[in-house]
């Protein structure tokens, strides 16, 4: 801590959700990729499916306790502090962060009960089922194709994160990205 009672790192709580939402955001993108190395309607292919929903759905149930411990938390300075415009893109960049972690499983979520599949309970048959008039698969279709073509987007997005937080550490040599371990 420094003179001014503020934290050298994020809370414990808040690392933890950081590092947590980290490892089921790239879990869930393996997940939906390595479904095409098995054959359609296969098993494997299905437990690819069906896990790539479940952690998305496991990282929005995690998206209000972290933007809650992010508000509740003291932010650490970055030190040596920012100029105002890379204040800006850091804000910009977590921003979108943000949106992703929310709209994503939202959408996902939403294809699948418009596409009249329900939402399967983790390791068993049972389904939360979805109202039949309440199915239109021709906007199911038209949302899978925003969820991928976002998943794609935010590829970049993410690469863009931790490319600043290497940039950070190497070229910067700030704390930005201790305040995160």
């Amino acid at each position: 801590m420094d003179d001014n009672n503020t934290p050298a790192k994020y809370s414990a709580a808040l690392r933890t959700l950081h590092w947590a939402m980290f490892a089921l955001v790239a879990l869930a993108y393996a997940s939906i990729n390595l479904r095409s190395a098995f054959e359609r309607g296969s098993a494997p292919r299905l437990l690819m499916v069906e896990s790539h929903f479940l952690l998305g759905m496991l990282v929005l149930l995690l998206v209000a306790p972290r933007l809650l411990a992010r508000w509740r938390s003291a932010q650490p300075p970055i030190v040596p502090p920012l100029s105002a415009p890379l204040r800006l893109a850091s804000h910009l960049g977590h921003g979108l962060l943000y949106a992703f972690l929310v709209v994503q499983p939202l959408l996902g979520m939403a294809c699948r009960l418009l596409g009249g599949r329900g939402i399967g309970l983790p390791f068993t048959d049972a389904v939360i089922p979805w109202p039949a008039m309440w199915v239109n698969k021709e906007w199911s279709g038209m949302l899978e194709e925003a969820h991928e073509w976002l998943g794609t987007a935010f590829y970049w997005v993410i690469g863009l994160h931790i490319a600043a937080a290497l940039w950070h550490a190497w070229v910067r040599r700030d704390n930005a990205l201790r305040r995160m371990w």
